[in-house]
């Protein structure tokens, strides 16, 4: 088995400021339009399924490359967690959508990624393996199009792919949306963009622990959840998959999934539900967090300079 590598680099555009500036236009314009249509909220993952708060505990024992930031010593924390439909129009659960997963550990008090100190340390999963788009640029062509329904998506795909070449790519996105989805208690979810993990780099996934299938969970996610907790906790691993070369796990390219292998360094569990209220009024944001994991990549560059107009405009 490959080892894990502290060889890795980003590679940062000339241009990157002035398209990560407008990228972030693109996104609050989304956004805009969207509140004024459905009310104040989110630019994405605007629909919440459900609001859980329980622990996270680091074992002892890890080896050296997973032993760094969050998980250098054994400990437990406070977690909050917020599962999402990830559409920008809120929509029923039993349509076909990105199902987002974020996780936030809480009461720390280190150095953080943005400067300064922080309390607390983001993760935000989606249950697709990698992203759809190579890089912010792709995403941003791509998302306002699809916004319009899926007329205007084929217009965007054959501009930009040709008559063959776009409809190869609208329908890698129609079995991207049709991936099965069992639920959130029973599905994996997975960052599809990498962070610092010390001096080495990872993917962050969790995946469920001892979670039999509900064959109708289809019906209402957060039901599903809801009857689950009343049963008991509901528990996950979590897992880092470590940066081992360039062309297995790449850095800049968000339709890659690595290809390296996970180590589980924590296990989180979930046994009550969280103050719905006030985990949407709360932001997650993959840069707050801690310096030794900060975000990588050039998609996460661009959620640095996208996601705190976004909070700023859901109001």
């Amino acid at each position: 088995m490959a080892q894990p590598s502290t060889q890795w680099s980003e590679v940062v555009g000339d241009d990157e400021q002035q398209r990560h500036e407008d990228f972030a236009r693109v996104i609050t314009g989304l956004q805009s339009r969207t509140n004024e249509r459905k009310g104040p909220g989110r630019a994405f993952h605007r629909k919440p399924v459900a609001a859980l708060t329980g622990r996270i505990t680091v074992p002892g024992g890890l080896p050296e490359y997973a032993a760094q930031g969050l998980f250098a010593q054994p400990g437990e924390y406070d977690v909050v967690i917020r599962m999402s439909n990830g559409s920008v129009v809120p929509q029923p659960d039993p349509v076909p959508d990105i199902r987002g997963f974020a996780f936030s550990v809480r009461g720390l008090d280190a150095p953080g990624a943005l400067g300064g100190t922080t309390d607390r340390q983001d993760f935000l999963l989606i249950n697709w393996p990698a992203f759809g788009f190579r890089d912010s640029r792709d995403f941003a062509e791509l998302v306002p199009a699809a916004a319009r329904g899926q007329k205007a998506l084929a217009q965007h795909l054959i501009s930009k792919h040709g008559v063959l070449g776009g409809p190869v790519e609208m329908l890698k996105q129609a079995a991207g949306m049709a991936r099965p989805f069992s639920g959130f208690a029973t599905s994996d979810f997975h960052s599809c963009a990498p962070v610092a993990w010390g001096p080495y780099a990872a993917h962050v996934h969790v995946s469920p622990i001892g979670a039999s299938r509900n064959l109708l969970a289809w019906r209402d996610w957060g039901a599903d959840v809801r009857a689950r907790l009343q049963d008991g906790p509901l528990r996950w691993h979590v897992e880092a998959q470590f940066y081992i070369d360039p062309d297995a796990t790449p850095i800049e390219d968000g339709r890659a999934p690595w290809r390296s292998a996970k180590e589980t360094v924590a296990v989180m569990e979930a046994h009550a539900l969280a103050d719905a209220d006030a985990v949407e009024a709360d932001h997650f944001d993959p840069w707050a967090g801690l310096v030794e994991h900060r975000p990588l990549g050039e998609i996460m560059r661009a959620r640095k300079a996208a996601y705190f107009p976004s909070v700023q405009n859901r109001t």
